[in-house]
């Protein structure tokens, strides 16, 4: 099938799913013909919060449950390289992304030896949303041609989007918050990089009962128990970044 008309076939029929299980086997059908036969849309958070509102889909098969219980999602480089690049890469290139290391080789090995030998991982990083990855394996010697692997990352790319979509990513338009005053935005930055309310009322200059004033209008209009709550309600809603957040 022409590469354009399997991604077209592909999209239709993701964007039409309604389980998450349904878009894995898809998507696995899909990349067969370009010569992968595993596949993976995780978001890391998973591996050490296995709540329902993360996924891990996978056909990684005994590879998946090896990989859980010796908890190699600690130490594995393609996990790990994908938090370092925004492309996708092949995993012959993780030495150049993450540096030698003795404690990734070991791993890579065994996941040889239960048919992952060759890979490529598409890294994928929403602001607000647990850091993902969509990964494609093969127990061949060798690659796909270079088309093949390009229609390969975007067809896994899809599928992650429409994964998230089922588990209710990003928040429905509808739950915006109204907008906020320059100085109650400045008070909700103050707060998400870590700052007590003494020390924001220090920075701008006000008293610190406008602080509270402004910090309990921020829990009330996003419903945040926390302060840690709401920084992460904010970023999601693109109000504080990540360099924000995390200097």
């Amino acid at each position: 099938m022409p590469l354009e008309r399997l991604i077209e076939q592909h999209r239709k029929s993701v964007r039409a799913a309604r389980r998450d299980r349904d878009i894995l086997t898809v998507t696995v059908d899909a990349v067969r013909e370009l010569g992968f036969d595993r596949v993976a849309l995780v978001q890391m958070l998973w591996f050490v919060r296995q709540e329902r509102r993360y996924f891990c889909l996978d056909n990684y098969g005994e590879w998946h449950d090896i990989f859980i219980a010796r908890q190699y999602y600690r130490r594995d480089p393609v996990p790990l390289a994908s938090l370092r690049t925004n492309r996708c890469f092949a995993w012959n290139e993780l030495g150049s992304i993450l540096g030698r290391s003795r404690v990734h080789r070991p791993i890579l090995d065994e996941a040889a030896r239960h048919g992952l030998r060759r890979g490529i991982t598409v890294p994928i990083g929403v602001p607000g949303e647990p850091s993902g990855s969509g990964s494609l394996a093969t127990d061949a010697s060798e690659l796909p041609p270079r088309d093949y692997c390009r229609a390969a990352a975007w067809i896994v790319d899809e599928a992650f989007a429409e994964v998230r979509r089922i588990y209710g990513y990003p928040a429905a338009a509808g739950d915006d918050p109204p907008p906020l005053s320059p100085r109650r935005l400045e008070c909700l930055r103050l707060a998400a990089l870590g700052h007590s309310d003494a020390e924001i009322a220090q920075r701008m200059g006000v008293a610190l009962s406008t602080v509270l004033t402004h910090m309990k209008y921020l829990r009330q209009t996003y419903a945040a128990r926390s302060r840690t709550q709401l920084a992460r309600i904010a970023q999601r809603h693109g109000l504080v970044g990540v360099d924000e957040i995390i200097p």
